[in-house]
């Protein structure tokens, strides 16, 4: 509805005449989407994206906000709507009266009125926040809300901003979080962009689940009469109806064939395919023809050959936490999901973490906010951005349990002797108790990447499971050892982690897989209650970001953690890399950027 083509009053009554249809969208939170989603916004600088204006302007009409709108014939065509819908309408942009609209933003909340932001308004870039909004959060004393929304039916317009129209009678799912800093001192516009990062993650996840077809419900098995519980370590599984029932069943069927020496022949058809193009892309690459991007700082990456669970995040946080202790300002380049920018953002709390696809911007915004070192978390098939060091890690119990082929016939993503010739350093890890079996394997490995003449440092690591510890209020209120009845997660291999809950917690009887990244569908809420019973549920940190939302406060939740443990040479020659991969970024002058 360009005001361009189209007189000001003639689109302003053409969209007066459209916002009934408005009344048709089901406002839902990410979290519990049976249940209407009306939020009042409080006293506080709300900030969200362009694209979103729509659906959170009919959502919070009449509630005593102020905005923003530009000068132009556009803006002027917005304005009037806002106001018709109860917004006090500041005009200005970055381009034409910025100061002016800044200055009656500041005093329409001085006088006690919410404000909300468009942060990438009015002509992008796209999901990039200017300052304005931390410039205003330093007068909200730091109360700034980011708000996530999504759709689960709609379309996006060509414009700059794929500007949200949600369709006719769609669920429009929305989430408000707040905004801290990652590190001592004010908000910057960092922290803003990486909490609106998370929330509409959230709200996408949500989205994307609401577009599967209903599923079915969880049937609670019982021992029969005279059969106890088992007292095993590892508890009994069972699938969680968070996934549609094709795509689970589809799911288990492709993983089922990873453990065959010869997998179904459509499979290998598909991952030959897939291998060509794959090899080629990095041929293309190593050749020089597909660009890569510097950052402008060094960029370590860390990164695996296999679809999950080889640790990739938890080594990023590590790493995060290294060079924070040396005297780095580092910066974690993540892809996105809510669930791994909330496990970042507690395990690297020195780090600013970046949730976004585009992981050459992400290093460019770092780089503009004072970081000294970016860590690219599973990035070492993303090839655009230019690296200082290729950290890769090889997952011990898929070479030992798998077939080695690549994906949808098995979980490798590459040849991994292929990725291990273009890496600087190797770590191999797992989640299997350090054995002698296990340790044997580890010396075989290294014998077979040095026979291929692959002489890059090698470091050996396992994931060892802590005690449990409380999440939340229920589990804080606990009296007495922690007696989990449930394990809940999603992480790629399940059986590892329900082994290892077993090994902790003897309460523990079931085990519940869920998808990678995806909560638990809500009709789920009372049968995983009543399967988690008084002792409540055992997790993993990545996963509490979802389940502890689902769950509530008064359900014990507890998380076990896990800590990398270094088993026998190799880690501080691996260490050394990446600290002088990371100290040319402290050298004035130097422009960097390995190839």
């Amino acid at each position: 509805m360009s005001a361009r083509r189209i007189p000001v009053g003639v689109a302003v009554r053409i969209l007066r005449i459209a916002l009934p249809l408005c009344r048709t969208w089901r406002f839902r939170h990410p979290d519990d989407p049976a249940r209407p989603c009306r939020p009042i916004p409080a006293r506080a600088v709300h900030a969200c994206w362009h694209e979103h204006l729509l659906p959170l302007a009919w959502l919070f009409a009449d509630q005593d906000l102020a905005t923003l709108a530009s000068r132009d014939r556009d803006g002027e065509i917005v304005s009037r709507i806002l106001g018709r819908l109860g917004y006090e309408v500041a005009r200005g942009s970055s381009t034409r009266g910025g100061e002016a609209g800044f200055r009656h933003l500041v005093r329409s909340y001085k006088e006690g009125q919410g404000v909300i932001l468009t942060g990438d308004g009015p002509r992008g870039p796209r999901r990039s926040f200017k300052d304005g909004g931390a410039r205003l959060a330093t007068h909200a004393r730091g109360a700034v809300t980011a708000v996530g929304v999504a759709a689960s039916a709609g379309w996006r317009l060509s414009t700059w901003d794929r500007f949200l129209i949600p369709a006719p009678g769609a669920t429009v799912f929305v989430s408000l979080g707040s905004v801290r800093p990652r590190r001592a001192g004010p908000i910057v516009t960092a922290d803003i962009e990486a909490a609106l990062a998370r929330e509409v993650a959230r709200c996408e996840q949500a989205a994307r689940e609401a577009r599967w077809a209903r599923p079915p419900a969880i049937v609670r098995r019982r021992p029969a009469r005279g059969v106890r519980w088992s007292a095993s370590p590892q508890p009994r599984r069972r699938p969680v109806s968070g996934a549609p029932g094709l795509r689970r069943a589809a799911e288990r069927l492709v993983r089922s064939q990873w453990r065959r020496t010869r997998p179904s022949p459509p499979l290998r058809v598909v991952a030959g395919a897939y291998g060509l193009l794959h090899d080629a892309r990095h041929g293309l690459y190593d050749r020089g023809l597909f660009r890569t991007h510097a950052a402008g700082l060094p960029v370590i990456s860390v990164g695996g050959v296999t679809v999950g669970g080889s640790g990739k995040t938890p080594v990023a946080a590590l790493l995060a936490r290294l060079l924070a202790a040396e005297g780095h300002r580092p910066a974690i380049l993540a892809r996105g999901f809510a669930d791994e920018l909330e496990l970042l953002a507690l395990e690297a709390p020195a780090a600013h973490v970046w949730g976004h696809p585009d992981r050459v911007r992400s290093a460019g915004r770092a780089a503009a906010e004072g970081a000294t070192v970016a860590i690219l978390d599973d990035g070492f098939q993303h090839r655009r951005l230019r690296r200082d060091l290729n950290l890769l890690l090889v997952d011990r119990d898929a070479l030992r349990r798998t077939n080695g082929a690549r994906l949808p016939a098995g979980p490798f993503r590459e040849r991994w002797t292929w990725a291990a010739a273009r890496a600087d350093a190797i770590i191999s890890t797992g989640r299997e108790p350090w054995t002698r079996e296990v340790a044997d394997f580890d010396r075989r490995l290294r014998a077979r990447l040095r026979r291929r003449g692959i002489g890059t440092p090698i470091a050996s690591a396992v994931f060892e499971a802590g005690p449990p510890r409380p999440s939340n209020a229920g589990a804080h209120a606990w009296v007495g050892p922690p007696a989990p009845r449930l394990a809940l997660t999603g992480v790629m291999k399940p059986n590892l982690f329900f082994a290892q809950a077993g090994a902790r917690c003897g309460s523990v009887r079931e085990g519940i897989p869920l998808g990678d990244h995806r909560a638990p569908a809500p009709g789920d809420r009372e049968r995983l209650a009543a399967a988690a019973g008084r002792g409540g549920v055992l997790t993993t940190r990545k996963d509490l970001a979802r389940v502890g939302p689902f769950l509530g406060p008064d359900l014990p939740i507890w998380v076990l953690p896990e800590t990398l443990t270094w088993k026998g040479t190799g880690w501080e020659e691996v260490r050394g890399l990446i600290l002088h991969a990371a100290a040319w970024g402290r050298r004035a002058g130097d422009p960097g950027g390995g190839a």
